[in-house]
């Protein structure tokens, strides 16, 4: 009934608010990190880096899992997996513990949600309500980050680290129950002859080749993929390290928490506007996606040279907004170039790509601090990422248009 997928879709959002909300909004957790487990910046900077990099790098096979299992076994699974990863944590004595324990399942497990959420509204939605749904569905974990932030904070100032970490697990136990509603919206085909194990392992192989082999020679869907990550790792990187920015520069703790709060309202804007831009006629994702890599690499350079506290909150803004964009071009340009069904693989190609950028790019900007006692050669290193974004796109329409 009609009703139904507006139900699913419902959960599909607060799942994805509970989960992705949670793991964006860890880096507020960055700097008390540093107090509690007195680690340099380099590694402490490894456990929001591992988090969004095995997130990334999981993709691929996490796409192939859902493509197997469905949408609502693998949340399922992702749900409890998440749940207990941070519950273990309470035991947790060093960063080492954090990375195991915290940073590698709940990467799997948002994963998992990412592409199992996608898939389910694919399966309810489609032609233009489509492009809406996962446009709204992904400021879920932009609006999350909002509510997390001041959740963490009252966490640790009531019930301190170790007491956050059971709070965030259970919290995290909901993510096992909601996917439980997610229905797929296709009559499931009986099999009117019976096939033997082998027989179907063959066909099985044969298909996998035949739907998913086109997808590694598409070069607009390569050239899209590079640079949606050369887009994306710079701005999970100044994410990982944000506090630590703003703190370097003597703000007040309420001004750096207010500062992240309008990078994430700026966020979910940017993920809801992407949606309703596509919508207005002759207005292609892959020119969006360009004009925002284009304000990215100007945003990269006012961060830089922003001295004052609302100059900076102010180009937190329009980083903010570029990356939410970003975040929305990765599903919605998926969608266009290789169709619904090979959504789930095509979104964990590109994930596993930008996890490989993440894994490496908050240790680097640690390791920059540390040795030069500034981040700003890591912002300039950001801005010339978002040129070569930039680029990637051009080419990508250009292809496309070629193509067409």
């Amino acid at each position: 009934m009609e009703y139904q997928r507006w139900i699913v879709m419902l959960s599909t959002y607060l799942t994805e608010f509970t989960s992705l909300g949670l793991l964006f909004a860890v880096p507020v957790l960055f700097v008390n990190f540093l107090e509690t487990y007195r680690e340099s910046r380099a590694k402490t900077a490894t456990v929001t880096s591992i988090l969004l990099g095995v997130m990334g790098c999981s993709g691929i096979i996490n796409g192939l899992l859902v493509q197997s299992i469905g949408p609502r076994k693998a949340g399922f699974l992702a749900g409890l997996l998440m749940s207990g990863g941070w519950m273990l944590c309470f035991f947790s004595s060093s960063i080492l513990y954090i990375d195991l324990l915290m940073a590698v399942p709940t990467g799997i497990g948002c994963s998992i949600i990412t592409i199992s959420t996608s898939r389910t509204l694919c399966q309810h939605f489609k032609g233009k309500p489509c492009l809406i749904a996962l446009a709204v569905q992904t400021t879920a974990s932009g609006t999350g980050r909002i509510v997390y932030t001041y959740i963490l904070t009252a966490c640790l100032e009531s019930f301190g680290l170790q007491g956050l970490f059971l709070i965030m697990g259970a919290l995290l136990l909901n993510c096992a129950i909601l996917p439980i509603i997610w229905q797929t919206n296709r009559v499931s085909q009986q099999e009117t002859s019976p096939i033997s194990e082998e027989t179907q392992k063959a066909l099985d192989v044969k298909i996998c080749c035949t739907r998913y082999g086109p997808i590694f020679t598409n070069k607009t869907f390569l050239t899209f993929l590079f640079g949606i990550a050369f887009l994306y790792v710079p701005h999970s990187g100044f994410l990982i390290v944000f506090t630590d920015i703003m703190k370097s520069r003597e703000y007040t703790e309420e001004n750096i928490r207010l500062a992240y709060v309008i990078h994430s309202i700026s966020n979910v804007c940017g993920r809801l506007s992407f949606g309703f831009l596509k919508q207005i006629p002759r207005v292609g994702f892959l020119s969006l996606a360009f004009l925002f890599a284009c304000m990215s690499a100007v945003s990269f350079a006012t961060i830089h040279l922003a001295k004052e506290f609302w100059t900076t909150a102010f180009a937190c803004s329009f980083m903010g907004f570029e990356m939410g964009v970003t975040v929305a071009a990765i599903s919605i340009g998926v969608l266009k170039i290789v169709g619904p069904e090979n959504l789930p693989f095509g979104m964990g190609l590109i994930l596993s790509v930008i996890g490989i950028g993440n894994v490496v790019v908050g240790p680097i900007f640690g390791v920059i601090r540390d040795v030069t006692g500034t981040y700003s050669l890591s912002l300039w290193i950001s801005t010339l990422s978002a040129g070569v974004s930039a680029t990637l796109f051009l080419m990508a329409m250009i292809m496309k248009h070629r193509m067409n």
